[in-house]
């Protein structure tokens, strides 16, 4: 088995996220990059993107998703992408997300999740 790590770093787009009344009155800009990981081999062997994860239109969905999402907290925002990458392909095992809120704060979440495997 070859597994692969694929990174995707900074993405740019704007929701409504907050908790105070002013936050959700204008969508805010976050940015957000991922990884996943998934069993490559058959990708490798192939050299096929039937056989791999389509990171282009994952990133493309994750960025709909967001632009037309409205979140609280910056944790659900990331913990909810992180389920979007696992849902994505039954190929992909672990996905890790960092969001930040483009504020004067400029706060950080970071979330790993893995598929529970038997």
């Amino acid at each position: 088995m070859v597994r692969a790590w694929i990174s995707i770093d900074k993405i740019f787009c704007e929701t409504i996220i907050g908790i105070y009344p002013q936050e959700l009155l204008t969508p805010q800009g976050v940015e957000f990059s991922f990884s996943f990981e998934y069993d490559c081999e058959q990708a490798i062997t192939t050299d096929s993107i039937e056989n791999a994860v389509d990171y282009a239109v994952l990133a493309e969905e994750l960025k709909a998703f967001v632009s037309n999402s409205k979140f609280s907290l910056l944790e659900t925002l990331t913990a909810e992408i992180a389920n979007k990458i696992l849902a994505f392909s039954p190929k992909i095992t672990t996905a890790k997300v960092y969001c930040s809120k483009l504020n004067e704060l400029k706060p950080k979440a970071e979330i790993t999740c893995s598929k529970i495997t038997k």
